[in-house]
């Protein structure tokens, strides 16, 4: 599998097709899940670089989907989104190292872009230091 293979999972519609499209123009492989059962088997079938995970979804929550991604995929960076987040749980979160980075929507695609590439190391050698 391409090392540059992105999951992005969230059970908006309109946020899984801009990620798409946009993570994709970004010379990414990108997939798309709605929710976390599904997220949890694409996991299983192709390990990705790099999962973002909505962390308020109906049926398995982003946390619980959080727990099981890292039995199943640990070396895999989780990147936490929400336009609510629970700081007392992303705080929780972050002290035991079930997440270590996460961004709140709405979110700024170039913001994003920097973000993601940053986390990947695929900025360019020339922007390093």
């Amino acid at each position: 599998m391409s090392n540059n293979y992105l999951l992005v999972v969230d059970d908006n519609a309109g946020i899984r097709r801009l990620l798409y499209e946009f993570l994709t123009q970004e010379g990414f492989y990108v997939k798309i899940a709605s929710d976390g059962l599904n997220a949890l088997q694409q996991v299983k079938d192709e390990k990705p670089r790099l999962v973002l995970l909505d962390m308020r979804m109906p049926g398995l929550s982003g946390m619980e989907t959080l727990v099981k991604l890292r039995c199943l995929a640990p070396e895999t960076i989780v990147v936490a989104m929400s336009a609510y987040i629970d700081v007392n749980d992303i705080k929780e979160a972050i002290l035991d190292g079930r997440i270590k980075h996460s961004i709140t929507k709405p979110f700024d695609l170039v913001e994003l872009r920097t973000f993601v590439n940053n986390l990947l190391g695929t900025h360019s050698k020339e922007c390093v230091g």
